[in-house]
This record gives structure tokens, sequence and C-alpha cells, in this order.
């Protein structure tokens, strides 16, 4: 089955979103991949809209960089038609910094999630839907209790 341009153009614009932008740190670069006016409808326990745009991007990831250096996602797989993608992904990351009011616990943890992406006419990431497995981040870091 011959490739189709528009998908294996969304695929790499969010490989390098995650390699260029998120697993580097340099949440700046962020406009060669999302548009400005991006809407994210995750959830992640702030006011909605505040992960929209570049601000928001920037915002929330700069969050989760501040607690976990060394963040790390990887792209387990990804599922594509013309108008949207779906990624798989493993989130790795220590925790040597403040993050959600806690205190650095210095453990590591490693959990999957799944992210959708819609894209403009541009190619550039225009919506975000995503669930990440906070309550295994959480259990792993040892700031949620296991149930036994």
């Amino acid at each position: 089955m011959p490739s189709n341009p528009k998908i294996e153009r969304n695929k790499q614009t969010v490989r390098r979103l995650f390699d260029e932008v998120i697993n580097t740190g340099h949440l700046e670069l962020c406009g060669r991949y999302l548009a400005a006016d991006r809407v994210d409808y995750q959830d992640y326990g702030t006011p909605p809209g505040s992960a929209n745009g570049h601000d928001g991007f920037q915002r929330t990831l700069g969050a989760f960089l501040e607690g976990f250096p060394d963040l790390h996602l990887t792209i387990d797989f990804i599922i594509a038609d013309e108008d949207r993608l779906a990624a798989y992904v493993t989130t790795e990351g220590t925790h040597t910094g403040s993050f959600m009011g806690a205190l650095a616990t210095g453990k590591r943890f490693s959990v999957t999630g799944a992210d959708i992406f819609a894209f403009n006419e541009e190619g550039l990431v225009s919506q975000h839907w995503g669930a990440f497995n906070t309550l295994g981040m959480l259990m792993q870091l040892g700031l949620a209790p296991i149930a036994g």
C-alpha cells in the first residue's frame, strides 16, 4: 500500500515535537510543530484552557520538566489517518524537582498513555487529547498509597 504524504507529514511532526522539543527541554521551539491557537483537551488538573496555545504548552510541559528534568517520552506506536494521529507513549523520568506541590523523591517512574493529535492545513498540531497514567506515576514515586 503506498504511503500517504499527509499522514507521513503528520507522523514526522509528532516525532519531531517529541524528539526536538519535549525530550530536549527546548519548549520554546514548540511553534515549529504546534499551531499558535492549538486547543488542548487533556485534563491536567489545571483550569480549562490553561494548556492551550504555545504559552499553555510551555507552562504545562515546563511544570513536568521542573519536577523531572530527565523527562523522556518514547512513541511506542502510531496509528493515523488523514485527519488525526494517535500515539501510544511511554513516559519516564526521575523526580528530582518539585512537582504538583511534592518535593523531590529521587524516584524514577515509567508509565504509558495515549495522545491524539489533529492537524491544520499547514501540518501543525491544532488539537490535542491525551490520557496519562497519573496514578501509576504517583504510586511509583511513593506519593500515592498502593492498595494491598
